[in-house]
């Protein structure tokens, strides 16, 4: 028996691609490409399902074609995202900005406000995976276009929406180190999340970004000082200047001038993980 040269897949995909294929072969691509398109792209979508990325990506470079020709841009948004974002998994970041690049062209045409808005939204996270993936620029991206989904979602109505925009918006600020942007935006997502009836899971989530974007300023800004001197530690100031200029207060039966037991910083202590 011949050695296998791949992973077999599971039966239920084999069978879930064979009906595709079929649905495929009775459709004609030039009176009803966008049927077409769409059967692509659930060829591409089980080829992903069963981590077949380089599949996935040639069927749907093949839907995105063909949608290309019928007249309906948000269908076309949903195979360009996923586009993008196979080859984000496949770590093909510059090939998947040019996706995000052609899709921005095609989002006015969107007539659907609220569509049009979970698109951007979307795009805006899949430029925050880029982030991650070190290409410069993305995360500015994020926020820019973070920025034209606040512009179109009404807040008062719809809270949640809101403030889960505003935390991928202080994110994507937080990744740049930009902290100060980054807890406005936290905030306000908390404000917003506050207003959700019952209670929310987001809030607790919405809450940990901000407290620790309000410690990692209050630690940048120098705010660990009392009344002027250094830090604290078991009640005593370290670092600052006693007040006849001798030197730092000493904790009681402390010795003069010995280091300080300091305990180690946050980032060393893992404290900033997940929960």
């Amino acid at each position: 028996m011949p050695e296998e040269t791949s992973p077999r897949r599971p039966a239920r995909f084999e069978q879930a691609l064979a009906c595709f294929h079929e649905a495929r072969d009775l459709t004609d691509p030039q009176d009803s490409p966008g049927v077409y398109g769409v059967i692509l792209h659930d060829i591409a979508d089980t080829y992903r399902d069963a981590h077949d990325f380089k599949e996935a990506v040639e069927h749907f470079r093949q839907a995105v074609s063909y949608k290309k020709r019928a007249d309906n841009p948000s269908d076309l948004a949903t195979t360009m995202t996923a586009l993008a974002n196979t080859l984000v998994a496949m770590r093909e970041g510059a090939e998947a900005w040019e996706v995000l690049d052609d899709l921005a062209h095609e989002v006015p045409k969107i007539t659907d406000v609220e569509r049009r808005a979970a698109v951007l939204h979307n795009m805006a996270l899949t430029y925050e995976e880029l982030g991650n993936l070190g290409l410069e620029g993305a995360y500015a991206e994020g926020v820019a276009v973070c920025q034209a989904v606040l512009a179109l979602v009404d807040g008062e109505s719809d809270p949640g929406w809101y403030a889960t925009v505003l935390k991928d918006l202080g994110d994507a600020y937080e990744a740049q180190e930009m902290l100060p942007q980054a807890h406005a935006a936290y905030e306000e997502a908390v404000r917003y999340t506050r207003r959700i009836e019952g209670k929310s899971t987001s809030l607790i989530t919405v809450l940990i970004a901000l407290g620790r974007t309000s410690r990692r300023l209050g630690k940048s800004e120098g705010e660990t000082a009392v009344n002027g001197g250094g830090p604290v530690l078991n009640g005593a100031v370290l670092g600052g200047m006693g007040l006849d200029g001798a030197g730092p207060p000493q904790p009681p039966g402390a010795v003069p001038d010995a280091p300080s037991d300091v305990p180690p910083s946050d980032a060393a202590a893992g404290e900033d993980e997940e929960p």
